[in-house]
């Protein structure tokens, strides 16, 4: 059954949205793409979501950087290439949202939200960040007294963290046919110093927005206007996308005040034919003065969720719709979703409450298709180049049966393991090469005829030079 979007509000209203999601039961041994969720004996102690390919091209270079919400498997940020095979996962005891490879201080890191999902889909947790060797150099938190929320965590070059927040108030909605006195979430932004946790900016929207611009029915919460994104533009002044008022809005970064709003109800632009927009996520401003935005579109009408590029002229005020994006067939999400644009043209669309991942050329071809095979939800779907060597070593498991040693090899986050090689012999001290294979996937097998008592792996590079070895068994 179609999850519409006034279903998962309903849903949602009143509970924590982690109650709310569906469950998938688990059982048996089945194929990775039947149970959603691939093992590895070398690495017991994790269950993978999977994603199944369904079509692959000519994508942009890179991995794929996703996090799954439902179905089965554990929880955690998890890099893919574009087979499908998994290159680092991290299994996390809370919810982790929002992965993805920034830049921290002149260097790349990996980033994401981790914490607790609560009433309609807002969180409370913090954003963690990890170097190229996968060790944790910070954490991001709210300031004044609040809790960073599950939609934002934008580095910018200056090493401060644009997050958002929600904040339950309470306001009179009588003007709207709500109650005098009712539960409001105030959505916040804020800029802090990563190193420091100074608060250098915060932003309320029910200072800026009324709550008369909401689309939303009267929940409890209400959660009127729901911030899901924040950017900085061109001019250095903010972005922000807030989904229940269907508006994309540019904030003066120094006074707060709204300079225009895109969409909704209170429209400073005359929208073109195509451009009108529901539910939106992700709204980014590009150098050449466009914005683009993920529209979720109406999951109760047959409005269809895509990425679009909006060119905006200024002297008349009004937006185009220059480019849009659709998956074949199309699709309708209830909730989440980005749309990432490339520099070389190339599109990545993570859909959200949709278990898929696209990637679209220049001019709407698909170039790359997958869909997790558990049909999780995946909030945001990024590509980027990523290179790290863990600061672990390679992780080893062996079975014999008669002479015959059967090896498992992984290296969880290496991106440069190319080649495995065994050792073996019979002590710690006396091993030597026995044979060296190519890397298949995350955990590559290799026999091991007349097997010694001893045996060990070496990750080799592109050029054979060990990058790590594992203990010996």
């Amino acid at each position: 059954m179609r999850l519409t979007r006034r279903a998962f509000l309903a849903t949602a209203a009143g509970t924590t949205v982690g109650a709310a999601l569906p469950r998938v039961a688990v059982a048996g041994s089945a194929a990775p793409g039947a149970q959603g969720f691939a093992t590895f004996a070398s690495e017991p102690s994790l269950k993978v979501p999977t994603l199944s390919v369904t079509k692959r091209t000519s994508p942009g270079p890179g991995l794929l950087f996703v996090t799954t919400l439902t179905g089965p498997g554990q929880r955690g940020p998890m890099i893919v290439d574009d087979r499908g095979n998994l290159v680092w996962f991290r299994r996390t005891s809370k919810v982790a949202i929002n992965f993805r490879r920034q830049i921290y201080r002149g260097k790349p890191v990996l980033t994401w939200w981790e914490g607790d999902i609560t009433q309609i889909g807002t969180g409370e947790g913090e954003g963690v960040i990890l170097d190229t060797s996968y060790r944790e150099i910070a954490r991001v938190r709210a300031g004044n007294g609040y809790v960073a929320d599950v939609h934002e965590l934008l580095l910018t070059p200056q090493g401060t963290a644009l997050i958002t927040i929600y904040n339950e108030v309470t306001r009179d909605l009588s003007s709207i046919g709500g109650p005098a006195a009712h539960p409001t979430l105030d959505s916040i932004v804020q800029e802090v110093d990563v190193k420091t946790g100074k608060v250098l900016f915060e932003w309320h929207s029910l200072d800026h927005v009324g709550i008369a611009d909401s689309y939303s029915p009267v929940l409890t919460p209400f959660d009127y206007f729901h911030i899901n994104s924040v950017d900085v533009d061109l001019d250095g002044n903010l972005l922000v996308s807030a989904r229940n008022t269907w508006g994309v809005y540019k904030l003066d970064r120094r006074s707060g005040e709204v300079i225009w709003t895109l969409g909704g109800r209170s429209s400073d632009w005359q929208l073109g034919p195509g451009v009108l927009f529901m539910y939106q996520h992700d709204a980014r401003a590009h150098t050449d003065g466009t914005l683009t935005l993920y529209d979720d579109g109406s999951g109760d009408v047959s409005h269809q969720s895509r990425a679009i590029r909006i060119g905006l002229e200024q002297s008349t005020r009004r937006a185009v719709l220059l480019q849009e994006f659709v998956h074949p067939p199309a699709i309708t999400a209830a909730a989440m979703g980005n749309a990432q644009f490339l520099s070389n043209g190339n599109v990545v669309v993570g859909w959200g409450t949709a278990p898929y991942v696209t990637e679209f050329g220049p001019l709407g071809d698909v170039r790359f298709d997958a869909k997790f095979d558990g049909n999780a939800w995946n909030y945001r779907a990024f590509r980027d180049v990523w290179h790290a060597k863990p600061d672990h070593p390679p992780s080893l498991a062996v079975t014999r049966r008669g002479g015959t040693a059967t090896t498992y090899a992984s290296f969880n986050g290496s991106t440069e393991t190319v080649y495995w090689r065994v050792l073996g012999g019979p002590a710690r001290n006396a091993l030597r090469p026995l044979t060296t294979v190519r890397s298949s996937g995350f955990e590559t097998v290799i026999k091991v005829p007349r097997a010694p008592a001893r045996l060990a792996v070496v990750a080799l590079d592109a050029a054979k030079r060990p990058l790590g070895t594992s203990r010996t068994i």
